[in-house]
């Protein structure tokens, strides 16, 4: 008798998936200054620095998760009205 074994989810898997929900929350967070100017003016320099933050927050969210998603979402919500 074989028995099955429930397949586990791949761990490099859920690291794509967790680095490709960091990026987007970085990517937002990249957004709310740009949406509120006039006219967007984007440098090399503001480019790069938006593409670091996108990397750097996918980065975190792969390496502490949930924990990471939790402390940008408090700061967020902390500039609220």
């Amino acid at each position: 008798m074989t028995s099955q074994q429930p397949a586990q989810p791949n761990s490099r898997v859920k690291g794509v998936y967790r680095f490709l929900g960091g990026a987007a929350l970085g990517a937002f967070v990249a957004i709310i200054p740009i949406s509120y100017s006039t006219t967007i003016d984007l440098n090399l320099l503001q480019i790069g620095i938006v593409c670091f933050s996108v990397v750097l927050c996918g980065t975190l969210t792969s390496l502490w998760g949930e924990k990471f998603v939790n402390a940008v979402t408090r700061v967020l919500d902390s500039f609220g009205a």
